[in-house]
């Protein structure tokens, strides 16, 4: 039995998560920081804010073998994962508050104010290789006009989302009017007590992402589930936790509703009465196939010449489903520091967010609002547990591209 909590985090002074890159990989001797947290980072943050609780509880210490068995039996569970962003002043969090990463479907181009959109389409040249390759099989992106693409902004605000999974066009605007939170260098220096001069072991610098901007504030919206009779105390919410490579403090607000976790009802009514042929799954966090871009449970049918799998956990209601193409980015590599072993984290190879799935069902049925709803934030993929592999739909009108 879990117990959930919604969660706002709020990082008033900012973060510091270090990426994988050392201190000096380059001539200025910089620590380069994420521009937003891993999942596994704020899953390691939350079930040692859970582990600080029970310590204040029973009033004995945790040691190291203590906080391994807390994290190995999964009893905090980061189920859904959002990045938040509201004016200054508004009372609560809200739906429309919601940010998400910009879909690999969609692409900017110069001197256009709309978003094109990249439709696949079957391949009618011959591929290199053989036959049997999966991704022969896979439907290609073709871009609608001839113009110079430009760069993609990372996050795109609620509104504009729900109506590019609805199917419509949305604005383009300059890279700069989009929401991203800002940087800024922070420098560490020691003093030698002797000399009283700078110490070189301890002078470096490092990026710091702010949460707080002149208009708005940025959170992160976190759904946790909290294992009951576990000794944890689950029925209680942390008022701080600590995230990232110094630790800084993060007040977790629990006043979010449900809505802010829940399909948008436009979106789900894009789907109709009757429901729609062809889906999009986007994922917004990054996801992990043991395939690497190929989602798990998907396989190149050699008599069809077609991808087929089944979503895990969906094989009832959805049955087998056809995958006609997939917009992967390239690759994120995540690792991470674990805290409790001491040691750093292996690294993966993830599907990055932003990345699109075009999918059919095998048994020409159209996919249906009830299906939306139950795909929304839905995990798919590997390491689920830490709010990795999320994913939302969206209608693909699929016969547009086969005319």
């Amino acid at each position: 039995m879990m117990r959930e909590h919604r969660l706002a985090l709020l990082p008033r002074d900012g973060l510091f998560c270090k990426d994988g890159r050392g201190w000096h990989t380059s001539e200025s001797g910089r620590g380069h920081g994420l521009d937003w947290p891993w999942p596994s980072t704020l899953r390691g943050a939350l079930l040692t804010a859970w582990g600080r609780l029970e310590e204040s509880r029973t009033g004995r210490t945790k040691n190291k073998n203590a906080w391994l068995e807390h994290k190995q039996h999964n009893h905090v569970i980061l189920e859904d994962l959002l990045a938040l962003r509201r004016p200054h002043g508004e009372a609560a969090w809200k739906q429309k508050h919601r940010v998400w990463p910009a879909p690999a479907d969609a692409l900017w181009l110069e001197g256009r104010d709309k978003v094109a959109r990249l439709r696949p389409k079957p391949l009618d040249v011959p591929t290199m290789g053989t036959d049997e390759r999966a991704d022969a099989a896979l439907w290609w992106p073709v871009p609608p006009e001839k113009a110079k693409p430009r760069k993609a902004p990372r996050w795109i605000e609620e509104k504009d989302f729900i109506a590019w999974l609805c199917g419509e066009e949305i604005g383009g605007r300059a890279l700069e009017d989009y929401p991203a939170p800002q940087k800024r260098m922070q420098e560490h220096v020691g003093i030698e007590p002797e000399t009283l001069a700078h110490k070189e072991s301890v002078l470096f610098r490092h990026d710091i992402l702010e949460f707080l901007e002149p208009g708005h504030e940025w959170a992160i919206g976190a759904r946790v589930g909290v294992m009951k009779d576990t000794g944890l105390p689950a029925d209680k919410t942390p008022p701080l936790t600590t995230i990232g490579s110094d630790s800084r403090l993060v007040r977790a607000l629990a006043t979010l509703p449900k809505e802010v976790f829940a399909p948008s009802k436009k979106l789900l009514d894009a789907f109709g009465e009757g429901g729609v042929r062809g889906l999009r799954l986007v994922v917004v966090t990054p996801a992990k196939f043991a395939e690497g871009w190929l989602p798990d449970d998907f396989h190149y049918e050699k008599v069809e010449k077609q991808i087929v799998g089944t979503i895990r956990g969906m094989e009832d209601r959805l049955g087998a489903l056809i995958l006609r193409a997939a917009f992967v980015p390239r690759p994120t590599h995540i690792s991470g520091w674990d805290v409790a072993e001491g040691k750093p984290k292996s690294t993966d190879r993830m599907v990055p967010q932003g990345t699109v799935y075009f999918l059919e069902r095998a048994d020409g049925k159209p996919f249906t609002r009830d299906d939306a709803e139950d795909l929304w934030l839905a995990a798919w993929g590997e390491r689920q547990e830490e709010g990795f592999g999320r994913v939302v739909p969206g209608i693909w009108n699929c016969g547009e591209e086969e005319g």
